[in-house]
């Protein structure tokens, strides 16, 4: 481009706390062209707060964030006046609770009934009305792998259903190369095959109207090529923490014992100076894998480590997190050589979910961060027995490469919430700079040197 720079609009539909948008962001330029965020949209207000708090730290303007719900016509008109003709790629993905492999509908038979017309199901025909009418040249649909197999009145699965839609209104997905991880309607990715330190499968529709193969986002990890990171790459660096009690199980003679236990106990604050000599002391022991990723997530040493707080855990949880061994669930504790008083440690009824309980591994990936985080962290207890504790905001967040100074707003319920409907950042990366080629090598030429489409002009 002759040292010309072309900045390409995106917009974020359903953006959450902003994994998918950091990513396309912090893409590296390829011949000149890179990606800004035209605008962000999502009914959550916290999730908008911290999406206005990094456009200011990004001299972005917050205006360009929106809170509004996407099916009322007010929202869908402020959408238009900010991004017409400005908007090359739209990104996003409907809220998947309705869609979960993990949630009310995994199976279990425990209140699925009311998921099976969900009225979240419909929202993408919100996304698929403002493609139609912004006519981007691409578009990167993210779903969880529940959109396949959940089904639409006629029995075709949603995935289907969506990519049908999409078509008939000028979108192409034909891959431009045959994988394993392409199935006849979409993508099928691991976040862990791309760097990040999570197995986080999900389902990603990329299409154009370009008349063109779409890219594919090569694996960089995993399967022949680099080592994954693991949760010791991650996370080892971080302040160890002691949880405190609750006392939902402690007798009320003991509770003033408990409370003088807790008050020695260091749970961590909302933000303190970051611990350097720690940070620069684990990097150094690590591999080229480890390495990089730490250099994606903490580009520059930030002044403060923040949101690293240890929830307060009952009793008897806190002695079955040390006496289980990593990689193990609940299923191992009931049915393994464990002492009949750890199990005992296991309250809730087996025929539910069998891993209610994990303890996660250093030397592995983590397993996959959700939103439940929110309700409990049972699911994500950390590998050091001396801890005996959950992951901390901060560890969710880096888990799912969220950068150290990204900070969510709301209460750490809502905080965790964000985190684990989001996009990985660096998958996301990945993924920007895979259609940044096709830019690049002039397959595609940028929305804001075309026509704008007469559908919107009408607006």
């Amino acid at each position: 481009m002759d040292g010309m720079s072309e900045k390409l609009g995106v917009l974020d539909l359903f953006a959450g706390g902003g994994g998918f948008y950091l990513g396309f962001e912090l893409a590296d330029e390829i011949d000149g062209y890179s990606f800004e965020t035209v605008c962000a949209v999502d009914k959550n207000e916290y999730a908008c707060q911290t999406l206005r708090s990094h456009f200011k730290e990004r001299d972005k303007d917050p205006n360009r964030v929106i809170l509004g719900d996407l099916n009322d016509e007010d929202t869908k008109k402020e959408i238009l006046d900010l991004c017409n003709g400005q908007v090359d790629v739209i990104i996003g993905g409907p809220p998947c609770q309705s869609f979960s492999l993990i949630g009310p509908r995994s199976g279990y038979g425990v209140g699925n009934s009311k998921f099976e017309n969900d009225s979240r199901d419909d929202l993408y025909m919100a996304y698929i009305d403002l493609v139609k009418t912004l006519s981007p040249s691409f578009i990167v649909f993210e779903n969880v792998l529940g959109l396949a197999s959940k089904k639409g009145e006629d029995g075709t699965p949603y995935v289907q259903i969506i990519r049908q839609d999409l078509e008939s209104i000028g979108y192409t997905f034909e891959n431009e190369r045959q994988d394993k991880l392409i199935q006849d309607t979409y993508l099928k990715l691991n976040a862990a095959d791309y760097g990040v330190p999570q197995n986080r499968r999900r389902i990603f529709l990329i299409g154009n109207n370009q008349s063109i193969k779409n890219p594919f986002p090569e694996r960089t990890h995993g399967d022949g090529k680099k080592p994954q990171v693991t949760l010791w790459d991650t996370i080892g660096d971080l302040p160890e923490l002691e949880a405190k009690y609750t006392f939902t199980d402690i007798p009320d003679d003991e509770r003033d014992k408990v409370r003088k236990i807790n008050e020695g106990r260091r749970n961590g604050e909302k933000q303190v100076e970051y611990h350097k000599d720690c940070f620069f002391s684990h990097y150094r022991n690590l591999d080229e894998t480890g390495q990089e990723f730490l250099d994606f997530v903490v580009p520059d040493i930030p002044e403060h480590l923040t949101d690293h707080i240890a929830r307060s855990h009952m009793r008897r949880d806190q002695r079955l997190y040390r006496a289980m061994k990593q990689g193990h669930t609940a299923k191992d504790v009931v049915e393994g050589d464990y002492e009949q008083d750890i199990r005992n440690c296991i309250k809730y009824d087996m025929s539910s979910f069998k891993d209610k309980y994990r303890k996660q591994s250093w030397n592995a990936p983590s397993t996959t961060i959700f939103a439940h985080l929110a309700k409990d962290g049972n699911r994500f207890i950390h590998p050091d027995d001396k801890q005996a504790r959950t992951f901390t905001v901060r560890e969710a967040a880096r888990i799912q490469s969220f950068p150290d100074d990204y900070r969510f707003s709301g209460p750490r319920t809502a905080q965790y919430g964000q985190i684990g409907n989001a996009v990985p950042p660096l998958l996301a990366k990945r993924m920007a700079e895979s259609l940044l080629r096709k830019f690049a090598g002039a397959q595609v030429e940028p929305v804001s040197k075309q026509s704008v489409p007469a559908s919107v002009e009408a607006q």
